[in-house]
C-alpha cells in the first residue's frame, strides 16, 4: 500500500529539518571549541547519505516495485535517521 504524496512530502520536510538541526548543533559545538566532534561529523555525513537515499527512493512513481531498496530496507534507513537525530518521524503506510 503506497503512502499518500502529502505524507511523503511532510516526512521528507521533517527529516531535512532534523538533519539541518543536527548540523547546526554540530556547528555550535565546533564553534565553542569542542574537540570531540569526529564521530558527530561522521554521523552528519551519514545523515546526508541517508537523506539522499530517502529522496531518491520516493522520486519513483512506483517506488514499492521499481526501486533499488526494499520497503524493509528503507524503513531501516528511516529508523537510523531517527536514532541519530533523536526524532520519531516515520511513514506509517509505506
Amino acid at each position: 500500500m503506497a503512502a499518500p504524496q502529502a505524507e511523503i512530502d511532510s516526512y521528507i520536510t521533517n527529516i531535512r529539518s532534523a538533519v539541518a538541526d543536527y548540523g547546526e548543533w554540530l556547528s555550535i559545538k565546533q564553534q565553542i571549541g569542542k574537540t570531540d566532534i569526529f564521530c558527530d561529523r561522521l554521523k552528519l555525513m551519514l545523515l546526508s547519505a541517508y537523506l539522499d537515499c530517502i529522496s531518491d527512493y520516493f522520486l519513483e512513481d512506483d517506488y514499492e516495485n521499481n526501486n533499488f531498496f526494499t520497503t524493509a530496507e528503507i524503513r531501516d534507513v528511516m529508523q537510523h535517521i531517527n536514532l541519530i537525530c533523536k526524532t520519531n518521524y516515520i511513514i506509517v503506510n509505506l
